[in-house]
């Protein structure tokens, strides 16, 4: 593997010397010890280039947001795409803030549309500082993706084009995510339509970026891509399910927030399409309401009952093989097999 910067404690049976959550899976501590590693380098990348934020109140406010429990998934996507290419990690690092910024300007935003008062367990960003702060610290982000994208200069406008392209589809996305709410002729290529644009984008844009880093051929920039788009689609219906299923405390919400909030997810899509007209009639007047008691573990169960749970689960699973198969267009490497790894960790995410 590319050496990480000399900065990043390093053990001789693992790149970062913090120790990894005893939760993890043994197969998977490679992966989440490289994760850990990497996110170490961003988040010290992060305060480096936020550092030139000299209003005190602005940067109290840019400084929590990264605060937080963030996993720098897409940032590890970027890196380790582009040494799985023949790319170096160093030249990595600035796509790879570009695609964190992004992702957490999007949060900022769903938090504000949510009326969210809480992400992990800690105050969202326009709860702690109001919404007018908040919007600039959102300003902020994404001029600093723009800066960041720009800085792998032989590919800076394909970059910037690809990140404006990204922001504009998950706009469109958060979209059809709140008018879902008004509807309810909805079907699955609608679903996966919406997720292609809110989730996918970042996903396909951290995986061009790291391709793009280290100046792999078209083939294998539209293959990683593909690779990108099924990740994020699994990623978007795996939390579908974990709402319904995932420890409260753990996935930093409350269980079934998404049937409080009238969401229309893949689960309640399907489950509309196949249940039985009595079951039907009974969950559209659980749907949306905030204040569901023991009645959420009715609505679950009439989820489950349909089959829509299974349907969303499998499907996820069909996207992650799909995202694997196409990994072989990358030679075999150990940051080939973290990106296979990182695949079949997405379904055991429980947060």
């Amino acid at each position: 593997m590319t050496p990480m910067p000399a900065n990043v404690a390093t053990t001789p049976k693992s790149l970062s010397a913090s120790p990894v959550d005893g939760a993890v899976p043994a197969a998977f501590l490679p992966l989440a010890e490289r994760a850990q590693a990497i996110a170490k380098v961003i988040d010290a990348a992060i305060a480096e280039d936020l550092d030139e934020v000299t209003q005190p109140e602005l940067r109290q406010a840019v400084t929590y947001l990264f605060e937080g429990k963030g996993k720098r998934l897409r940032p590890f996507l970027v890196v380790t795409m582009a040494e799985a290419a023949g790319g170096a990690f160093e030249d990595a690092i600035p796509p790879a803030l570009a695609v964190e910024y992004l992702h957490n300007l999007s949060l900022i935003h769903d938090d504000m549309m949510d009326g969210s008062a809480e992400r992990h367990a800690q105050s969202t960003l326009h709860t702690r500082f109001g919404l007018n702060l908040s919007l600039l610290v959102g300003d902020l982000l994404y001029a600093k993706a723009v800066e960041q994208a720009s800085r792998i200069r032989r590919h800076a406008l394909q970059m910037v084009h690809v990140l404006g392209e990204t922001a504009k589809q998950m706009c469109y996305g958060q979209f059809d995510d709140l008018s879902f709410e008004r509807r309810l002729d909805l079907d699955i290529d609608d679903y996966l339509r919406m997720a292609s644009r809110k989730t996918s984008a970042l996903y396909r844009a951290s995986c061009i970026f790291g391709m793009l880093t280290a100046d792999a051929d078209a083939d294998r920039i539209a293959a990683m891509a593909s690779f990108g788009e099924n990740i994020g689609t699994a990623f978007q219906i795996w939390d579908d399910v974990l709402d319904l299923q995932a420890d409260p405390l753990r996935l930093g919400k409350p269980l079934g927030l998404d049937i409080r909030d009238g969401k229309k997810t893949l689960i309640v899509i399907h489950f509309l399409k196949h249940a039985r007209p009595a079951a039907r009639e009974r969950f559209l007047r659980l749907l949306g309401n905030r204040d569901l008691n023991g009645e959420l573990q009715e609505a679950i169960a009439l989820l489950e009952e349909a089959g829509s749970v299974d349907f969303a689960r499998n499907l996820a699973i069909e996207h992650l093989a799909e995202a694997k198969r196409l990994l072989t267009v990358l030679p075999d490497s150990p940051h080939r097999a973290l990106l296979d790894s990182y695949a079949d960790f997405m379904l055991q995410r429980r947060h």
